[in-house]
């Protein structure tokens, strides 16, 4: 092993370190990789412009672009109206229910980005499950598993599969005779074969291992956050009087948040910094034992109350509400808190509770870092919560009403998806097409400019731009190149679909730990080395991690759509291993059954 390839493979094992124990967004790891590229590039055998080429890489504009024309669809309400009309068949069975469910998510995912299916989607299926009495986690992980499922359909169903593709064609490119970048429904026979595995599994087998996990219940309780929410009674004399909530500094002094004033019986509304405290005021907090024990110490002249009497309702009124959000995968907020986003300001609300990674947390929010698939319990104004739902940085748990969407556009959205689908079906670059479609959004009024910029998943644009040049050092240093000696060296008395297997479970495993793109960068090259070593198709090992890396079941964090319905289906964290195990499994002993029959080998 040469210098340079020890040093590909520390910062290869590095990165899926940080990845994996999740230490830093995803973003500024890649970007991360890519300072660390400019650094050894002139060792590794790369320029400056090879370190930085995954901006410019024809994969990364693409996957740029389809978020831009999900985003229009999304905007219009298509994908919501075919959602509506669906549903009207489903009826009171779980089976039609999940049937209907599969059918309006299978085809959307296929065309659109399947993150931006799923989020439209999590309130309609929500609400249906509840208007006819059944938990929503029966229908959530079939939801967020059909979508993968259905994004091996077609080249821009993910943003893996155009980026298996782009990763192909530069192999090509490198003198791999066989590789060339896959059409726009090249491997759809071995995606419908995927596709028709997992739905019947999930109709037969998966659905009777779901948990039935209510969420109707009082919001407060489903939080567990009674026991956190107290009443202290100012008393004549007390140090507080004359003075406000902002001069009082209680929520500074001691962690806790004021979420209501009742004064003679009387809530006195949002406006609580303002309001000049008075002698009898009852102040309904969110505070733990401990702090309420710190208050009574600090603060002459406050009673506490034994006992909270009231639920929902206690923080609930004609002007305030409780809202369910979970934190979407473009959000601004991602890798702050809610003390460095200044959120109650910016948005007029207070998070009361948070569920991360299916554990609740309720002392000290102001200084948990924020994630995607966070799912935030909001208290503000009715103006405010509204709000919510409009704005792209939240995917609310409560359908969105009519008014939120261009309904009006939906037939140009239709249109300009379908041009670029059918453009790139008869042989018209993708990128190209994309393209188009993106500014024809904007300049039919589908999507404004503001909007398009909302829509870009730049995590995962800033996560090409780092791992691409990663993949391309283990190409020039000869590592990539390595690992496929040793891996065909041990695979010479094993027949060839075994292989195929194998780089399918590895792909699969790295998945569920790191980002699906990444594995696709890392695994490509070397799968496209194995198969020139063993006289192999290497398209066909290609579609395997590809395949692999956009169907992880079996952890939350595997998949980003999983990681979406975690928290609005209450599931814990074995759910999706007990549900999606098994299906990988399965998947990973068709698929490349599947490849071998449909593909060739």
């Amino acid at each position: 092993m040469t210098l340079e390839i020890a040093l590909v493979f520390a910062l290869l094992i590095a990165a899926l370190v940080v990845f994996a124990l999740d230490l830093f967004p995803i973003d500024f790891v890649a970007f991360g990789i890519m300072a660390a590229m400019l650094v050894v590039a002139p060792v590794v055998g790369l320029t400056p412009r090879d370190a930085i080429s995954g901006f410019s890489n024809p994969a990364t504009i693409t996957v740029l672009a389809m978020f831009i024309l999900s985003g229009g669809v999304y905007r219009t309400g298509l994908v919501n109206e075919l959602g509506h009309r669906a549903i009207r068949l489903a009826g009171n069975s779980e089976v039609r229910q999940l049937m209907v469910v599969m059918l309006i998510v299978g085809p959307t995912s296929a065309f659109i980005n399947n993150t931006a299916a799923v989020a439209i989607l999590i309130p309609l299926v929500t609400t249906m499950a509840r208007e006819h009495g059944r938990a929503p986690s029966k229908l959530l992980i079939p939801l967020s598993y059909t979508s993968q499922l259905a994004g091996v359909l077609t080249l821009i169903g993910t943003s893996t599969n155009i980026l298996a593709s782009e990763l192909a064609a530069e192999a090509a490119d490198r003198g791999c005779a066989q590789c060339h970048a896959f059409g726009l429904f090249e491997f759809t026979p071995v995606g419908v074969l995927i596709l028709a595995t997992g739905a019947i599994y999930l109709l037969f087998v998966g659905r009777r291992l779901l948990p039935e996990r209510r969420t109707e219940s009082e919001i407060t309780e489903r939080y567990e956050v009674k026991e956190y929410l107290s009443e202290i009674v100012v008393l004549q004399g007390c140090e507080l009087v004359g003075s406000t909530l902002v001069e009082s500094r209680l929520s500074e002094r001691f962690d806790v948040q004021v979420l209501e004033i009742i004064r003679e019986g009387q809530k006195l509304g949002p406006a609580l910094s303002n309001r000049v405290l008075q002698p009898g005021d009852i102040l309904f907090i969110r505070a733990s034992s401990d702090q309420l024990l710190a208050i009574k110490d600090a603060v002459e002249g406050l009673a506490i109350e034994p006992e909270v009497r009231l639920g929902d309702q206690a923080i609930k009124s004609d002007e305030l509400g409780l809202l369910e959000v979970v934190i979407a995968p473009n959000a601004s907020l991602i890798g702050g808190t809610l003390e460095s986003t200044n959120f109650r300001n910016r948005y007029n609300a207070t998070v009361i509770a948070m569920q991360k990674h299916g554990e609740f947390i309720r002392e000290r929010l102001g200084k948990a870092r924020l994630d995607f698939g966070d799912t935030l319990l909001v208290q503000g104004e009715q103006g405010s919560l509204e709000q919510f739902k409009r704005d792209a940085d939240f995917i609310v748990t409560e359908e969105l009403q009519p008014e939120a969407f261009r309904r009006e556009k939906m037939p140009l959205a239709l249109a300009i998806v379908g041009g670029v689908v059918l453009f790139a079906a008869l042989g018209a670059p993708i990128l190209v097409t994309a393209m188009v479609g993106c500014v024809l959004m904007v300049l039919t009024g589908c999507l404004s400019v503001t909007e398009l910029h909302e829509s870009i998943r730049w995590d995962v644009i800033f996560l090409l731009a780092g791992v691409i040049p990663l993949g391309l050092a283990m190409e020039r240093t000869g590592g990539a190149a390595l690992v496929a000696q040793m891996a065909a060296g041990s695979a010479e008395h094993v027949p060839p679909i075994v292989v195929l297997m194998l780089f399918y479970v590895i792909s699969m495993l790295l998945t569920g730990l790191i980002s699906n793109n990444a594995t696709v960068v890392v695994l490509v090259p070397v799968g496209v080395a194995t198969a020139q070593a063993l006289g192999l198709d290497p398209q066909a090992f290609i579609l395997a991690i590809m395949f692999a890396a956009s169907t992880s079941f079996w952890t939350p964090v595997g998949y980003q759509t999983n990681t979406m319905v975690y928290g609005p289906g209450g599931y814990k964290f074995l759910d999706f291993t007990k549900v999606g195990g098994p299906l990988n499994v399965i998947l990973a002993v068709l698929t490349p059954i599947f490849i071998y029959l449909v593909w060739g080998l």
